[in-house]
């Protein structure tokens, strides 16, 4: 009986050392059938696109991403899947996938430490995006969600042939709104003019960072002539002046932060 336990563990240690600790932990197929043991890490990189009026870009726009096999299987990072949510939930328009076809070669078993930033070749993709315009955009429309969050995970394709879907981050806060207290400026084109009665004007309103302005309401001596509008439909304001006189035409614009401030252009119309 001694003889047949002895035999066991002299296999088990051939094993380990035809195979290595890290393959034969998936089983003995792995060692005849090995599959990349894939490590992943990150390193974020500060920079600042807004300011605290505005939003917190709380883990920098882009990041370096660490790859690496742990045995001696090289593979291919075929994508990268990120998906974003709010406190609220999921936020599916907002998914993107990146292709990448990226090979990393296999290491050396054993490995002698963890690849770095600093290194050069394979094992370091850089400056890799963190959040997308969009996102930025889809946070200042929904001012009241607060914070976005990133689901990154990549699809790789070992060189044995195994397809594995790697988690990256997991709910990682990367956009947080600021307190905005600052209003848009705006003005109007044109800002003032002498026109004859019955003339047709067209005004447009300009306002500093047009992308976050959630409406335009117009008024003329006071009076709102064209309800409230969203978006660009309400950036152009054309009104018939009939009567000669001295007219206000005065532009109300809000942005998604609640904040609202006001254009005014003087027309004079003259007797025709």
């Amino acid at each position: 009986m001694r003889k047949v336990y002895l035999l066991v563990l002299v296999m088990f240690l051939c094993f380990i050392a035809i195979g290595g600790c890290v393959w034969f932990s998936k089983g003995l197929i792995n060692i005849f059938n090995p599959e990349a043991e894939v490590r992943m890490y990150y390193v974020l990189k500060s920079s600042d696109i807004g300011g605290e009026e505005k939003f917190n870009l709380m883990n920098g726009i882009v990041f370096d991403l660490i790859v690496y096999p742990l045995n001696e299987v090289g593979f291919t990072i075929e994508s990268l899947h990120y998906r974003y949510s709010t406190p609220s939930g999921p936020v599916e328009g907002l998914d993107r996938r990146i292709y990448l076809s990226y090979y990393v070669p296999p290491r050396p078993y054993p490995a002698t430490g963890f690849p770095t930033t600093t290194e050069t070749g394979s094992y370091a993709i850089r400056n890799l995006p963190l959040v997308f315009q969009e996102g930025i955009d889809y946070l200042w429309k929904n001012y009241g969600e607060g914070m976005l969050f990133l689901d990154l995970t990549a699809s790789i394709q070992d060189d044995a042939g195994h397809t594995v879907e790697k988690q990256i981050v997991a709910r990682f806060p990367v956009l947080e709104m600021g307190e905005d207290f600052w209003a848009p400026e705006v003005t109007i084109e044109p800002p003032e003019g002498e026109f004859p009665a019955g003339s047709t004007i067209t005004f447009v309103a300009q306002a500093k960072d047009d992308y976050m302005i959630k409406s335009y309401q117009w008024f003329v001596n006071g009076s709102a002539l064209s309800g409230c509008a969203g978006g660009a439909q309400g950036q152009v304001f054309t009104h018939t002046f009939s009567t000669p006189g001295t007219y206000t035409v005065l532009v109300k614009v809000c942005d998604y932060a609640g904040n609202c401030a006001y254009g005014v252009a003087v027309i004079t119309i003259t007797a025709s």
